[in-house]
């Protein structure tokens, strides 16, 4: 059983918003630099407990950080492979920072983490300055720390959607719940009335993705 109860993984998405790292990481954590993440550590002045990387990006260190190297034609990303090395270090609550932007495919890999990480017992977000990403199975309750929120159907269709708290809910559109196929887009563009919502779904895994307007 892990000593720290949370990690959190610095990925390499090449964004450069060091003034939110370094106001967000923290440092109580155990902390993974998944491969050029380490870089953004450098700049903010953290050391991390564990390089993972293939160092395809990103040179070798020269200090006295331990490392998980991997091949560079590998199965997995590294911010895959750090995820699931949190896993098995029995972290339950996991944080992936600088895991948005650049390459789409490399977010969308980043995303697909989260499933990972719910089918293994723990909780996985992944924010920035102008989003916050996570799963939501069963039910979920959020504060208003975005503007916006959207919800949809991931992996596989949702089934008995409802909302408490938000400006659209399941009686907006007149129903007692509703159900969400994975083309759905009536979870689009919401917001929470006042302080807080709550997100039930009786059958399937909901993607929700809480966001700013870009400033």
């Amino acid at each position: 059983m892990a000593e720290k109860v949370k990690c959190t993984i610095v990925s390499g998405a090449p964004e450069s918003d060091y003034d939110f790292l370094r106001e967000n990481i923290d440092l109580n954590s155990f902390i993974i630099a998944a491969d050029s993440g380490y870089k953004k550590l450098e700049k903010i002045g953290v050391i991390p407990d564990l390089i993972v990387a293939d160092f395809d990006s990103s040179e070798k260190p020269n200090a006295d950080i331990k490392c998980e190297v991997f091949p560079i034609e590998k199965e997995y990303t590294d911010t895959f492979n750090a995820v699931r090395i949190a896993v098995e270090r029995g972290f339950k609550e996991i944080i992936i920072l600088g895991a948005v932007g650049g390459r789409i495919d490399h977010t969308y890999s980043n995303i697909l983490c989260l499933d990972y990480a719910a089918k293994n017992g723990a909780e996985c977000v992944i924010p920035d300055r102008n989003n916050r990403i996570s799963l939501i199975k069963g039910e979920k309750t959020f504060k208003k720390d975005y503007k916006w929120f959207s919800v949809f159907a991931f992996l596989g269709d949702c089934k008995g959607v409802s909302f408490s708290g938000a400006h659209y809910s399941q009686e907006f559109f007149g129903k007692k719940s509703i159900d969400f196929d994975m083309a759905s887009q009536v979870g689009q563009s919401n917001y929470i009335e006042n302080e807080e919502c709550t997100v039930t779904v009786e059958e399937g895994t909901l993607l929700l993705i809480e966001s700013n307007d870009y400033r």
